[in-house]
């Protein structure tokens, strides 16, 4: 899959940032913006434009509007809902262009309003999954009894062990030592 495949045919890319940072971050945060901001300045192609849209207003003094990068701007919604700014981005474009425009949320009625304008709509999952670096396979512990495959291909054996038994014993009735097991 080429770098641009998950944005091709795709100009502007529209984010409803509170939505996407409560999801990946538990919340708004400054830090948690700026993180957001980065990660998706490195993964937007050449030619693709993002503005990602949060609720309210900004910290006192500063701009309702701020350019990130040369494709990459903030907004935030001031007295208007974040929904309306998007629905309202989404409206100007020509309609031409809002073929070309997806706006990302997980809002249905967002989503229905986007798509009755003619635009396109993808949920947060498909903008996690390019922001996301892939997952490395987790680290096993040694005798974890599970097999795992050696760079010759093939898989590592692991000793015998003795099959788990609760509280290592010490939870096991044991009954009357005077009498005879039942069942002998």
């Amino acid at each position: 899959m080429s770098e641009k495949a998950p944005f091709a045919e795709v100009a502007l890319v529209v984010v409803d940032g509170n939505n996407l940072l409560h999801r990946t971050a538990g919340g708004p945060g400054p830090t948690a913006a700026r993180l957001l901001l980065a990660r998706l300045r490195a993964a937007l192609p050449a030619g693709v434009r993002a503005i990602v849209v949060l609720d309210g207003p900004p910290d006192p003094g500063g701009p309702l509007r701020e350019a990130v990068g040369p494709s990459l701007e903030v907004r935030h919604s001031g007295r208007q809902s974040a929904d309306d700014v998007i629905v309202g981005i989404v409206d100007r474009q020509s309609y031409a262009e809002r073929a070309r425009t997806i706006a990302v949320t997980d809002d249905r009625a967002l989503t229905e309003r986007v798509r009755h304008l003619g635009g396109r709509a993808r949920r947060l999952d498909w903008l996690q999954a390019i922001l996301e670096p892939p997952r490395r396979a987790p680290r096993l512990p040694p005798g974890s009894g599970i097999a795992r495959s050696a760079p010759g291909g093939e898989a590592d054996e692991e000793p015998e062990r003795p099959p788990w038994r609760t509280g290592r014993g010490a939870t096991r009735k044991r009954g009357n030592p005077r009498r005879e097991p039942r069942g002998h």
